[in-house]
């Protein structure tokens, strides 16, 4: 495998180098710096100046300027001697290099800098040189980073320091995707770099998102008490609560609804936090949420409760807990459909059985006319509970079988116009069709009816 093709600066600044960037700087860990500099100690295919520059011999690196050896000599990715001079921390040869002329600013292939390469390595006194002699700082590379990006997001708390002492846009700039260096801090937790860029001013409620997405509790603390709105939103209308419960992170729910997070608010579709976490089967948040009072029938856009969202994904233990909780069992949402309607549809039999065991109706039908009896005679849930404590298998109309159990529920063969009609219709006689070989070949199910 060639070595180059996992290395950022390999591509020009295209949308996909942009991205693998993001990714590099995402990583931020030693292995993805080793890998970074990984390669022959100095390529045959460069020139005398980049191999003695990439080998620290400041001597032959003199020598050869001397005897006219080009400053703006590049690489196959664009980069220069002072690149290379600056990713080996190279003081006295990035000094030289600056002496002959070495543009400060210049770009390799996927727009990067000396000066971002100093923050990505963290060489600060490196960075501290290069903005003496005019680096500069609001420099962006093919995915919008600025090298104040890069040191919060590898936590270079010094070099960060020098970055926000110079005149440019500050931590307010955005890359590509709309992050500054306060979320790029947050994403990995750097807390010292979060104490600096608090202390210049930077907006901390996105950040707050960012940790909660990513599991940074210390972060969390620290951007709270520093000023971040606890229930601030994203463009969705999420909240860091919803956030932290949909990724069943309990321990960062606990530092929110410590510091006065509303378990009630919801987003743009109307989910709130216990939504959330029940799609996402996570008990313990679920349980969490329920103690704080959160409303354990709330409606979402679509009218389903969380309980509608447990029996989806098949949660039977937050189901449980949910109705445990004076959860309605009957609940009706979108297209009436109750809880064990989607259970049932998803092939979901325990949770059909808790369900049943608690009350659930076979009779309610949904906007459709379906039963659940229906759901099951038209083959849309093929693993049905096993054991029914309030109601015997043959009223469904099905036998003890769990061998052949899908995932997801096969499409309706029936238009919505002959579903709406009580009771299972008869399914009309399988067309065939031949292949090439002769062979009977079944068509393909229609499309099911909204919602199935």
């Amino acid at each position: 495998m060639d070595s180059r093709s996992s290395q950022p600066g390999e591509q020009d600044m295209t949308e996909a180098g942009a991205q693998q960037e993001l990714r590099w700087v995402e990583l931020g860990s030693e292995e993805a710096l080793e890998a970074r500099t990984a390669g022959p100690s100095a390529p045959q295919a460069w020139g005398l100046l980049l191999q003695a520059v990439w080998r620290g011999h400041l001597g032959l690196a003199t020598k050869l300027l001397r005897q006219g050896a080009s400053v703006e000599e590049r690489d196959h990715r664009g980069r220069t001697p002072l690149h290379l001079a600056v990713l080996r921390g190279h003081v006295p040869l990035v000094r030289l290099l600056l002496q002959r002329g070495a543009a400060v600013g210049a770009a390799d292939r996927a727009g990067r800098t000396p000066l971002h390469e100093a923050a990505w390595h963290g060489h600060s006194r490196v960075a501290e040189l290069l903005l003496r002699r005019g680096a500069p700082a609001a420099a962006r590379s093919g995915a919008g980073l600025t090298p104040l990006h890069w040191a919060a997001a590898l936590g270079r708390t010094l070099l960060a320091g020098h970055l926000l002492g110079t005149p440019g846009p500050g931590p307010s700039a955005a890359d590509a995707r709309g992050w500054t260096a306060v979320h790029w801090a947050a994403a990995g937790g750097r807390l010292p770099v979060l104490e600096l860029l608090a202390a210049d001013g930077a907006g901390l409620d996105g950040a707050l998102m960012v940790a909660a997405a990513a599991g940074r509790t210390a972060a969390l603390r620290l951007l709270l008490a520093r000023g971040a709105r606890v229930d601030a939103r994203d463009s969705m209308g999420t909240t860091a609560l919803g956030v932290a419960a949909s990724l069943g992170r309990r321990q960062d729910m606990e530092v929110l609804l410590d510091h006065g997070a509303d378990p009630s608010l919801k987003d743009r579709h109307s989910r709130s936090a216990l939504h959330r976490a029940a799609a996402g089967g996570h008990l313990p948040a679920v349980q969490r949420l329920a103690a704080w009072e959160a409303t354990v029938d709330a409606r979402d856009s679509l009218g389903l409760t969380p309980l509608h969202h447990a029996a989806r994904g098949g949660h039977a233990e937050v189901a449980s807990h949910l109705l445990d909780r004076g959860a309605q069992v009957n609940a009706a949402g979108w297209l009436h459909k109750t809880p064990l309607h989607l259970a049932t549809e998803h092939g979901h039999g325990p949770t059909a059985e808790l369900l049943l065991s608690r009350g659930a109706s076979l009779t309610l039908r949904t906007q459709w006319g379906e039963a659940v009896q229906d759901l099951v005679s038209e083959g849309v849930c093929p693993s049905p509970p096993r054991r029914l404590p309030s109601a015997d298998l043959r009223t469904l109309g099905i036998s003890d079988e769990w061998n052949h159990w899908e995932p997801h529920p096969r499409k309706c063969s029936q238009p919505p116009e002959t579903a709406l009609r009580r009771g299972p219709p008869e399914p009309p006689p399988p067309r065939t069709s031949r292949t090439q070989n002769g062979a009977a070949r079944l068509p393909s199910p229609r499309k099911s009816p909204p919602g199935r």
